[in-house]
């Protein structure tokens, strides 16, 4: 693997995605909105799925030549509350932007070999106690269907000529300084207003966003002493954490209190349906697919994780 495309490359994934490759010594281009420059190529996505001849010319063109296509594309869930036309934009930027990937590959003469398609451990729903693992059926619920949309639109690639190594990646809670999430986690535990969001017994699945780029381009590689991986996989450490034990050690490395509770019902009011979709669900996902490959986090644990979070 010498270059890869990465579609999406604005958010705390694909930067941190960016950092590594070129760590590695990687050739990486990146989808923009914006103007070209440099390894930066214009796409419209929307454009591009619904079959405009130019713009899928101008995704081929982005992806020729490429060893790897990495799909982190789709309108943030976080920003907004998640009604009605909030979920459309965020189900259809997704669709969109994988269906432009899909028309630009078959265009493109020499195909990207691998597809790393980002999914959400958001689709096996909330899972109460029960530890899961990338065989546990999709679950109920708004983001649930969301990455199946996401993922099913991948798959289509799968059904050209010279298809794809096609790998998804199911990502946890992504964790960074740099991370929105964790900026909007870290504030009320600043501020001594931490404490519960709702039970606060629910599990989350998470990952710092360093071992995730690691895993992805991992996976992305073919190693010389196992199978290419293909398939579903987990991306979450294999401890997921409750999130009243997340903010309580967050609090006492910053010594905060964090005994103030958000009701569910509090909840809702404040952030709408995300709540229902991102805050209160439990889902203890494990990376069982990742481990038996061998790899190594850097931050297996959430107190590792929050050192290198809080200096």
């Amino acid at each position: 693997m010498k270059s890869l495309v990465i579609a999406g490359a604005n958010g705390v994934v694909g930067a941190h995605l960016l950092a590594e490759a070129r760590r590695r010594g990687l050739a990486a281009r990146t989808l923009t909105r914006g103007a070209a420059r440099g390894d930066a190529f214009t796409w419209d996505p929307a454009a591009a799925a619904r079959g405009d001849p130019a713009a899928v010319a101008a995704v081929a063109r982005a992806l020729e030549g490429a060893d790897v296509v990495v799909n982190l594309a789709g309108a943030s869930l976080g920003e907004g509350r998640l009604g009605a036309s909030h979920r459309q934009r965020v189900l259809q930027s997704r669709v969109d932007a994988t269906r432009a990937l899909v028309k630009g590959r078959a265009q493109a003469a020499a195909k990207p070999a691998v597809w790393l398609q980002a999914s959400a451990v958001g689709f096996y729903g909330d899972t109460g106690e029960a530890k899961v693992d990338e065989t546990a059926p999709r679950g109920r619920s708004f983001l649930a269907d969301v990455c199946q949309a996401w993922e099913d639109e991948a798959r289509t690639a799968l059904q050209q000529a010279s298809p794809p190594r096609l790998v998804i990646a199911r990502l946890g809670l992504v964790l960074a300084q740099d991370a929105p999430a964790w900026s909007q986690m870290l504030l009320p535990i600043k501020l001594g207003l931490g404490g519960k969001l709702g039970p606060g017994t629910q599990w989350w699945a998470w990952i710092d966003a360093d071992d995730l780029a690691r895993a992805l381009l991992d996976l992305a590689a073919a190693a010389p002493d196992q199978p290419p991986a293909e398939g579903v996989f987990n991306l979450t450490t294999p401890e997921p954490v409750r999130q009243l034990d997340l903010t309580r050690q967050a609090a006492m490395l910053l010594g905060r209190p964090a005994f103030l509770p958000a009701p569910a019902f509090a909840l809702r009011l404040a952030t709408g349906r995300a709540a229902d979709e991102l805050l209160l669900p439990s889902c203890a996902a494990l990376p069982a697919r990742l481990q038996a490959r061998g790899f190594r986090f850097e931050a297996p644990t959430i107190d590792r994780e929050l050192v290198r979070l809080i200096r």
